[in-house]
C-alpha cells in the first residue's frame, strides 16, 4: 500500500478505538497523528520510503541499517517481532523520560536529556505522518519537531490509556496500533507479510488471491483511499462524543 493509505489506516485504527482506550478529546488529535506516523513506521526498512526521507541522510542511513538487520523490505519490520520491537522502543523511551527524578514539575516536564529519545521518536512519527499525507510541504519536518517538543514537555505522550487490565502510555499504544495497521494493510496486497519472521518466511494474506490488491492501482486509489477517508471522519466524529446514528424514538 501507499504511504498515504498506511498513515490513514493507522489514524483510523486509533480514532476507532479511542473510546475503548479512554482517549480524552484533549489528547485525541495527538494520538491520531502519532498513530498515522506509526502507520508508515514498518517501512523504515526501505531507504526510499516516506519515513526514511523524513530527516534526510540521518533517517536514510538508519533505514539502510534496519534493511540489513531485518532481512530486507517486508521482512523483520513487517512481522509480530517487528511490532514488539517498535513498541518496546517507544515504551522504553517513555520510561526513560520518567526516570529523571525532577522530570515532572508544575504538571509539565522540564528539560532533561531523558526526554531526548521520546522526542526523537515523536518527531519521526509526526513528520512521517505529515509527509505521507502531503501536509506541511517542506516545513513538515519542522512542524513535526515542534509538535514533538510540545507533546514531550506537556507529557501528553505519557498519558496512560486503558487496554483491558493494562495501562499503557499513549506513545507505546500508538506505535503498536500503527504498526499493526500497516501490516494488515500490506496483507491485503499480493505481497503479504511474514508474521512469524524469522522463524518462518510464510507470507500471510487477509484476502484470497483473486481479491488481493496491487499497490497504487485503481482499487487502492478509488476504493481503499476513499473508504479510509470516510472511516476516519466517522471514527473521529464518534470519538468526539457524537453518535453515528440517530436513536429511534421510543414507542
Amino acid at each position: 500500500m501507499l504511504g498515504r493509505d498506511h498513515a490513514l489506516s493507522g489514524a483510523v485504527a486509533m480514532a476507532a478505538l479511542a473510546p475503548v482506550l479512554h482517549v480524552t478529546q484533549a489528547h485525541l488529535a495527538a494520538a491520531v497523528v502519532l498513530t498515522a506516523g506509526a502507520g508508515v513506521l514498518p517501512d523504515i526498512d526501505h531507504p526510499d520510503s516516506t519515513i526514511a526521507r523524513s530527516f534526510g541522510f540521518l533517517t536514510e542511513w538508519f533505514a539502510w541499517v534496519v534493511d540489513r538487520l531485518s532481512g530486507g523490505h517486508r521482512h523483520g519490520t513487517h512481522s509480530l517481532l517487528g511490532i514488539a520491537v517498535f513498541t518496546a522502543g517507544a515504551y522504553g523511551a517513555g520510561l526513560y523520560q520518567l526516570s529523571e527524578p525532577k522530570s515532572l514539575a508544575a504538571g509539565h516536564l522540564e528539560f532533561s536529556w531523558h526526554i531526548v529519545p521520546a522526542t526523537v521518536i515523536l518527531a519521526l512519527l509526526y513528520s512521517s505522518a505529515l509527509r505521507a499525507l502531503k501536509i506541511g510541504g517542506h516545513y513538515a519536518d519542522l512542524i513535526g519537531i515542534a509538535g514533538a517538543l510540545v507533546t514531550c514537555f506537556t507529557g501528553a505522550d505519557l498519558t496512560l490509556l486503558t487496554a483491558g487490565s493494562w495501562h499503557l502510555p499513549l506513545l507505546a499504544v500508538a506505535t503498536a496500533l500503527g504498526c499493526a495497521a500497516h501490516i494488515a494493510g500490506d496483507e491485503l496486497t499480493h505481497g503479504g507479510c511474514p508474521l512469524f519472521w524469522p522463524v518462518s518466511m510464510h507470507e500471510f494474506h487477509l484476502l484470497p488471491r483473486p481479491m488481493q490488491i496491487t499497490t497504487a492501482k485503481l482499487c487502492e486509489t478509488w476504493v481503499v483511499f476513499p473508504f479510509l477517508l470516510v472511516g476516519l471522519a466517522a471514527a473521529v466524529w464518534h470519538a468526539t462524543g457524537h453518535p453515528l446514528s440517530v436513536p429511534r424514538p421510543a414507542k
